[in-house]
């Protein structure tokens, strides 16, 4: 009776196991923005700048308190796009990392890519010849893209940088 017992509860703690394997959700693979990110021309890298991957992987805010601006000072028409889409995670990198810059200046005198993470890009577009803004501005006018265009987790778009209607922040895949 005591084998039978011993077997029964082995057989039941390896059922028990298999279940419980299958019911766990997979852990989420963490992305090493810190290798992946490549800055705009003349910008620093992530380490540089003492981010971590921590810091690069953060969830973009919500956008409520900005939006007065676009309410009562609208000078930029935001858009979505359609193809090429890139991926939300990779977006979210260059977001945190253009916030992570500061008041370094992100310019353009027509469009420079400001940060790469795979196919992901966030460009700068000057709309008036050369155009300049605080990074962490482009990075608040990129979050915009970030909250209202993302579909099944891939998303591109336009917006303007925060306070500045005359630097276009574009995020797409190529």
């Amino acid at each position: 009776m005591v084998g039978f017992i011993k077997s029964a509860l082995a057989i039941t703690a390896i059922f028990g196991l298999f279940v419980g394997g299958l019911a766990a959700p997979a852990p989420e693979p963490k992305i090493d923005y810190l290798s992946l990110i490549k800055p705009g021309p003349g910008l620093p890298t992530p380490k540089e700048l003492n981010l971590t991957n921590a810091d690069l992987s953060k969830p973009v805010p919500a956008l409520a308190r900005f939006m007065v601006r676009e309410i009562l000072d609208k000078r930029y028409t935001p858009q979505c796009w359609g193809e090429p889409k890139c991926s939300y995670s990779d977006a979210v990198g260059c977001y945190n990392y253009l916030y992570g810059l500061g008041s370094t200046t992100c310019a353009a005198s027509g469009v420079v890519r400001m940060c790469a993470v795979n196919s992901c890009n966030w460009y700068a577009r000057s709309l008036n010849g050369y155009s300049a803004s605080p990074c962490y501005k482009a990075a608040l006018g990129g979050a915009w893209v970030l909250n209202n265009c993302n579909s099944g987790n891939r998303l591109s778009g336009s917006n303007a940088a925060y306070d500045n209607g005359n630097l276009a922040v574009d995020i797409l895949a190529g």
